[in-house]
């Protein structure tokens, strides 16, 4: 527990700001619990009680039960040097049941030290979490100058060939609603724009451009064909002053034909799932 308020006792800081203050309960609670889990990123890996009540606007008494909270069921762990929380164990438990099912990483992972030996570039996997496409396994380029996006980083779908690509199996109805969505920002070209994309990608069966995610980076993207679809994609990205058209569209084609290689595999191994 942080030194600043033991355990079982209450400042009289704390006392005042709790007769203020109704106690923070119920799906309030539970919101609240996620906004933090939410707030940790690879620029931001830690987080002491200090910084979460001014990042939320919350008095310090309850940033420290929130915390505490998702600290006693493994969410987070205290660090008393830094007096500061990161990421617990249970994140990684529920990580390894998302990155495992299906056997998704023994599947992805000797396919994208293929693409990425094929290829030369970074090769990434991104999976849609809530309205986020979030990079769950890269593996960087060996060249020197390099595109690499970072894994558990997230960005919309509206931006970027990889969230973009998790839209290919929506109608113009179901991108519409989707955009019609608070937490998704507009698309930088347009709607129509956006729709004319998405239909060049599902004749291509991938998207490919200038990733908006990552700065002087080109990226193509793939729906996986064995995950739900609109779920999960394959990436190859590189610095735009080595991925010319030439370039661009034999990454691609190496792309769609390993997605075409796991799918016959897959086939094979189970020839009613596809």
């Amino acid at each position: 527990m942080p030194p600043d308020l033991p355990p079982n006792t209450t400042s009289g800081s704390e006392r005042t700001l709790t007769e203020v203050e109704p106690a923070v309960t119920g799906t309030q609670s539970v919101f609240r619990a996620l906004s933090i889990l939410r707030a940790f990123t690879p620029q931001q890996p830690t987080l002491t009680g200090p910084e979460v009540a001014e990042k939320f606007g919350f008095s310090q008494p309850t940033a420290y039960r929130l915390l505490r909270a998702l600290e006693a069921e493994n969410f987070l762990v205290f660090d008393r040097g830094s007096r500061a929380y990161g990421p617990g164990p249970e994140i990684l438990r529920l990580a390894g049941v998302l990155l495992h099912r299906d056997a998704f990483v023994v599947q992805t992972q000797s396919s994208l030290t293929r693409l990425r030996a094929l290829t030369g570039e970074t090769v990434a996997v991104y999976w849609r979490l809530g309205n986020k496409c979030t990079c769950t396994q890269e593996l960087p380029s060996p060249h020197p100058q390099r595109v690499e996006a970072g894994i558990g980083v997230g960005f919309p779908l509206t931006r970027g060939p990889a969230g973009k690509a998790m839209l290919l199996d929506l109608d113009e109805a179901g991108v519409r609603a989707l955009l019609a969505e608070s937490d998704i920002p507009a698309p930088v070209g347009g709607v129509d724009a956006l729709l004319a994309e998405l239909e060049q990608g599902r004749n291509r069966g991938y998207l490919a451009g200038v990733d908006e995610t990552i700065e002087g980076a080109v990226t193509i993207a793939a729906p996986i064909p064995w995950v739900q679809p609109g779920l999960a994609v394959y990436t190859v990205s590189a610095p735009e002053s080595r991925f010319d058209p030439q370039t661009r569209e034999t990454a691609a084609r190496t792309l769609v034909e390993e997605m075409e290689r796991l799918r016959a595999i897959l086939r094979k191994q189970n020839p009613f799932t596809m």
